[in-house]
């Protein structure tokens, strides 16, 4: 199944939905690899991608939970680790699949933007409001 943006992944805060559309684009490298003979090769290269980009994708977002005061940050944090150590398990492999890391990296990330991410939506959208939203999320 083919991975794109899709309407109901937005949580209405800009910085995050293009950090998560970004996320989305490193995926969708994945779906046309197979049989192809770089295709482990560009599965190693888009791991490396999405763990470098990941590491600063949740310190932003989890910075952004705590100035908002989210109360379920903690357990956020957890659900962050158990994923990016999941993606480095994969990258050590010496024989991985793209579909296998496609399969897995679509289904977390739908629910875990679907789930998780649209927890804390309230939260930092008052905390945008109380300090202004033409400040930016710095």
């Amino acid at each position: 199944m083919k991975i794109s943006w899709k309407v109901e992944y937005s949580l209405g805060i800009p910085e995050m939905d293009a950090e998560h559309v970004r996320m989305i684009e490193m995926m969708a490298q994945l779906e046309s690899v197979d049989g192809r003979p770089d295709a482990l090769r560009t599965v190693g290269k888009v791991i490396k991608e999405l763990v470098d980009y990941v590491e600063v994708h949740f310190k932003h977002e989890e910075d952004l939970m705590e100035k908002a005061g989210y109360p379920h940050l903690d357990r956020h944090r957890a659900q962050h680790k158990v994923f990016a150590e999941k993606v480095l398990d994969m990258r050590s492999r010496a024989s991985l699949d793209a579909s296998t890391v496609h399969q897995f990296l679509q289904q977390w990330l739908g629910d875990h933007i679907l789930k998780s991410d649209r927890d804390y939506v309230p939260y930092v959208q008052l905390w945008l409001d109380k300090r202004g939203a033409d400040g930016g999320l710095d």
